[in-house]
């Protein structure tokens, strides 16, 4: 008689310090879910969101975001206080002080679960499961994907596998004494139905009744709406020629009502429509012919995937810089802009001649092509959780 197989207990985990560890969690997990594979049996958990203690740390992690898409010098700040110690021991000795009794809960809710694997996609959760692994089950295995183009001090190295998105952010690991074997590349992790999109620009202009003939300029700085939008989007009407200008202000209520009000006085060749919170803000994306942005990295993805130019007019953190870097300077996929004067000038430019656009349409299509990181790390899960 055969004994049916148990099935591997692939734990994925959920923490919103900025979206774009949740997108990324949640596309790894669609990606195992979608190999249906009976043996696997993947379980989405929003960890920090199930105890007091853990949701005040990680209103916390919200909030210094939105601190430092408003003023970059506390992201220093924080980055500073990562080398004390030792840039390995520096994260223990918070959680073994600040965050000692969210530890201890958080192990709790670990033994609740019992997970064969843990995937994580923020240096917090990746350490505590190490801490998992380490005090409570030798036997779990130890995931974690780096969402950024870059490593800092406080990813764990002692992780069982490291997965990076690029060539630059695998060198950081190198040289933050992550070890070859740990480490393995994908290209860029997104969400499936980002991959999926197949209509062109006149299809989503259609749906959300936009104009046809216009250029149309997309200004999204995350899902907070912070990072100087509002600053930006004022800069914009002052251009010369007839644009339509797409706010997406998320979760910003405040900037949406500014917006609001600012669109009864916009110049009558400006088109100025505020959105707040957009579930699909791809497909708006899809529409535009620009994205102008901050530089997070998920952004910039997203806008390269649907194959529309970027231009980033705001980095929070060094992270983010690194991540500007990589899709302006090396990928080729936009530019980089330090004074709003200098953003109207090129959307006045583009308005005027739209094909000076093309060679980062090409660049963000050599992008698209490259795949969906997401599929690689599920054929790698399910491989892993086959071996003994």
């Amino acid at each position: 008689m055969t004994t049916q197989r148990k099935k591997t207990r692939i734990l994925v985990t959920f923490i919103e310090a900025g979206f774009g560890h949740i997108t990324t969690a949640a596309s790894i997990a669609d990606a195992i879910e979608g190999l249906h594979d009976p043996n696997i049996e993947v379980i989405r958990k929003y960890t920090f969101k199930d105890h007091p203690t853990l949701f005040k740390i990680e209103q916390r992690f919200i909030r210094d975001v939105k601190w430092a898409n408003t003023f970059p010098f506390h992201n220093y700040i924080q980055m500073w206080g990562t080398y004390i110690g030792g840039i390995h021991n520096s994260l223990p000795i918070v959680v073994s002080t600040v965050y000692k009794r969210a530890r201890n809960i958080y192990l709790e809710m670990l033994k609740e679960v019992q997970p064969d694997i843990i995937i994580d996609t923020h240096y917090l959760t990746s350490f505590l499961s190490t801490q998992y692994r380490d005090l409570v089950d030798p036997h779990v295995k130890v995931v974690t994907y780096n969402p950024d183009n870059s490593v800092h001090n406080w990813w764990n190295i002692r992780v069982d596998k490291f997965v990076v998105n690029c060539r630059l952010a695998f060198h950081d690991a190198l040289k933050h004494d992550f070890t070859r074997k740990q480490l393995m590349i994908v290209p860029f992790v997104t969400r499936k139905e980002i991959m999926e999109v197949t209509e062109g620009k006149s299809f989503y202009r259609t749906k959300y009744g936009l104009p046809q003939d216009r250029l149309i300029v997309m200004v999204a700085a995350g899902g907070y709406g912070k990072s100087g939008m509002n600053r930006v989007v004022a800069a914009l009407m002052n251009a010369q020629h007839p644009i339509t200008v797409l706010a997406i202000c998320g979760t910003n209520k405040h900037l949406f009502k500014r917006l609001e009000r600012l669109k009864t006085t916009a110049p009558s060749n400006i088109d100025l429509r505020p959105y707040e919170f957009v579930d699909k803000v791809y497909e708006l994306n899809r529409a535009a012919d620009v994205l102008l942005t901050k530089g997070g990295p998920n952004a910039m993805l997203d806008s390269a995937l649907m194959g529309v130019p970027i231009g980033v007019f705001y980095c929070a953190s060094e992270i983010e810089y690194i991540s500007a870097h990589l899709f302006t300077d090396v990928l080729n996929c936009g530019r980089s802009f330090t004074r709003s004067k200098k953003i109207v000038k090129w959307i006045n430019e583009c308005a005027v001649d739209r094909r000076i656009l093309d060679i980062y349409i090409n660049s963000a299509n050599a992008v698209r092509k490259e795949g969906n990181g997401a599929d690689d790390i599920a054929k790698f899960i399910q491989t892993y959780a086959a071996e003994p």
